[in-house]
């Protein structure tokens, strides 16, 4: 049997233990880590307070899926994000991405449609004709139930963005 040095053994040992070390310090820091402003793939915090005008913090929480926050730290809403969930579904020109704003209760405050290759004339009649606001102050459970009239002039961007919130919507139910 090969006799081991025992200086590698105890080299090996060493940077065993500070890989392991730094990897823990490494795990422990992006578990906790907040997100500021300027990191979030949502809209701008200062956008985030047309929904939550207290908000001062998100917090990512799950998938896609941010806790808004006072001053305070107390958890005032959500935001939803579709996207990956409705990555597959396709407007008139591809995904329509969208944010989703709960109030503490689950009803849903705003959606916003995030950065898409929509057309932007098909996506301004939706946006226009109010299309967006048709699911405001509804739950996720009623949202889902809501069978709401595709927009004149933006079928298939509407009907594109009706199913991203949908499919949205199921993955928290």
């Amino acid at each position: 049997m090969k006799k081991r040095n025992p200086f590698i053994t105890t080299i090996t040992i060493a940077i065993f233990g500070m890989t392991i070390g730094l990897s823990s310090l490494l795990f422990t820091s992006c578990t906790s880590y907040t997100p500021t402003e300027k990191d979030l793939p949502v809209t701008t915090l200062t956008e985030l307070q047309t929904a939550f005008p207290k908000a001062m913090y998100v917090e990512m929480t799950e998938t896609a899926t941010y806790a808004v926050k006072n001053a305070k730290g107390k958890v005032i809403g959500t935001v939803l994000l579709s996207s990956p969930y409705s990555d597959d579904i396709n407007g008139f020109n591809g995904p329509t991405p969208l944010q989703i704003a709960l109030d503490d209760n689950g009803k849903i405050l705003e959606v916003r449609v995030l950065s898409n290759n929509e057309t932007p004339n098909f996506l301004k009649r939706v946006v226009d004709a109010g299309f967006l606001e048709s699911w405001n102050g509804l739950t996720a459970k009623e949202a889902l139930n809501k069978e709401v009239d595709a927009v004149s002039g933006a079928t298939y961007s509407s009907k594109g963005i009706q199913r991203s919130l949908k499919a949205r919507l199921q993955a928290i139910n």
